[in-house]
Parts: C-alpha cells; sequence; structure tokens
C-alpha cells in the first residue's frame, strides 16, 4: 500500500444561507423565482425552492454577492418530492464555473466567514449491500459530512439502494448505515477502471463513529495530512 496525498479543498461546502433568484432553461416565459441555499461550494449547493424541480432539469442561477450577482447555470442532482411542505430541498450541481466565477465565490466565503459543513477529502472506504451476501466493495469517500458523503464505487448502484460504508480515519473508524440518493449512470466508452459518485444519505451513524466523524468536521482535520490508502 502506498499513500497518497491529496490537496486542495475545493469541493468543501459551507454553511450558508444565500438568497438567489433562478428560472428553468428549458421552459419559455417561466418567471423568475427565489430561493436560499442551506450549503454552497465551488461545484453545488443545497438548496430550498419554492416548488418541487424534477431531477435532470437544468436551472438558470442568478447568487447574490457582495460583488454583484453570479450567474450559474445548474443541474438538478436530487430532489425531495415526497416532503409535503414548502421548501422543497433539492441538490444542485453547477456547471461552466469560470476562474472569474472562483473569485467571485471566495468573495462570498470570505465576507459571510462560512463554517465548513461538507469536507472536500479522500479516504479509502469499504462498502456492503444491505441484506445481500456479497464481497465488500472498495471504495473512496470524496467529500463528507454529518448526515452524508459522495463516494466513489467501481460499479453505479441505483439510488434507493440500502448499504453499510466503513472508512479508516487518523482519528478513528467511521462507519455509518447509508443509502443512494443520487448517482452517476454507466456509459458506453468508459474505461474498465472508471468509478462512479455516489450520493449518500447516512441513516445511522455508528455509536463509536459520531466522535471521529465530528472532530474531522470540527477542523481537526487541519493539523493532519489529507490521504487516501492506493
Amino acid at each position: 500500500m502506498t499513500m497518497q496525498t491529496v490537496s486542495g479543498d475545493y469541493c468543501t461546502r459551507y454553511a450558508m444561507n444565500v438568497r438567489f433568484t433562478y428560472h428553468r432553461v428549458a421552459e419559455r416565459g417561466y418567471p423568475r423565482r427565489a430561493g436560499w441555499t442551506r450549503d454552497l461550494n465551488f461545484r453545488g449547493a443545497w438548496v430550498e425552492l419554492p416548488e418541487s424541480v424534477r431531477r435532470g432539469s437544468t436551472l438558470a442561477v442568478a447568487l447574490a454577492t457582495p460583488v454583484g450577482d453570479l450567474s450559474l447555470v445548474a443541474h438538478v442532482a436530487w430532489a425531495r418530492p415526497e416532503l409535503p411542505n414548502a421548501p422543497y430541498l433539492h441538490g444542485l450541481r453547477f456547471t461552466g464555473v469560470t476562474p472569474v466565477k472562483r473569485d467571485q465565490f471566495r468573495s462570498l466565503f470570505a465576507n459571510e466567514k462560512a463554517r465548513p459543513v461538507r469536507l472536500y477529502c479522500a479516504l479509502a472506504a469499504t462498502c456492503h449491500l444491505t441484506g445481500v451476501k456479497s464481497p465488500a466493495v472498495p471504495g473512496a469517500i470524496r467529500d463528507l459530512s454529518d448526515d452524508g458523503a459522495c463516494v466513489r464505487l467501481p460499479e453505479p448502484l441505483a439510488p434507493g439502494t440500502e448499504l453499510g460504508i466503513c472508512a479508516t480515519t487518523e482519528l478513528g473508524k467511521i462507519a455509518a448505515d447509508a443509502r443512494v440518493v443520487w448517482a452517476d449512470q454507466a456509459q458506453a466508452g468508459l474505461p474498465r477502471d472508471a468509478s462512479y459518485r455516489h450520493g449518500l444519505r447516512f441513516l445511522r451513524v455508528h455509536p463509536l463513529s459520531e466522535l471521529p466523524l465530528c472532530a474531522l468536521l470540527d477542523g481537526i482535520h487541519d493539523e493532519l495530512p489529507r490521504t487516501i490508502v492506493t
């Protein structure tokens, strides 16, 4: 085994309530509506919308920042239509973020003194399907929060799949029962060793894992090397 150092935190998400307006790109005459972010980074956001928007929809978004509106194109990565009351929760993935737009993001993060809630990291992990007798599947956690994670796996799993996930960190083992919320789809032409991103929502964090998870998210990780076992 070798230890590969991973640098950069462009995937780290910050707890921020930022107002924005949006409209659906595919619908002419669609009125602009307003929403709020719950967390945010260069790549996407967890947002509250006044309506339920279908997964896969494309939105034109304008975030209100101290240096003016930040205009972005966003794809709806996941939605929670089963929740009966507004605001409706959605996950957005941004595309076409230029260096100028990244500078606007940095100004926004600095002005709001944002607190990380979804930590960019690279941790080796193993997963096993709940209720299925099968070998453990190796994977890599790419970002982590107290209620979920983004994980790369060698094969795509369908949304709704339940699994157990376990990772060993410098602060102790993190283990949880989880459900797949969204996943990359298999595509022709990808290399055989390609991995697929999955968004997991934790159903239950094992009791002995609560302290290591909180320690990582509270900033103790800044004093430790960010590594992944390969």
